[in-house]
């Protein structure tokens, strides 16, 4: 459901699949978290693209609980978070976790990796 890889262009890759539970997405953010936390530990700040291409719209209860994920992502002043998704009712489910124009919501993988290293 969740792979973290860690790109040579300077960024986490975050891949999340399929439709959750509740502990999935506390399980989540944890991970996400302690993820986050080495690389600004390691690079100074945190760059991740998230891949929600093969995820599905997620439930109401699921999505709050990722109502702080902007939080954990940016936090230092030179963060910055894409998302990707497949459809533009998954970019409006997105679009909701978001108040900072430091994460993006993209229907494309080149588009939210060009503006991500921008």
């Amino acid at each position: 459901m969740v792979e973290f890889h860690w790109e040579p262009a300077g960024f986490l890759r975050v891949v999340v699949t399929g439709l959750w539970s509740d502990a999935d997405a506390d399980a989540y953010v944890a991970a996400l978290s302690a993820r986050i936390s080495e690389v600004r530990r390691l690079h100074g700040v945190a760059r991740a693209l998230v891949d929600g291409r093969d995820s599905l719209v997620q439930p109401a209860s699921v999505m709050a609980k990722m109502e702080d994920i902007q939080n954990l992502l940016i936090t230092t002043p030179g963060d910055r978070a894409a998302y990707v998704v497949r459809s533009a009712l998954g970019r409006l489910q997105a679009q909701r976790l978001s108040s900072t124009d430091r994460l993006q919501v993209f229907l494309s993988i080149d588009e939210a990796t060009e503006w991500l290293l921008s």
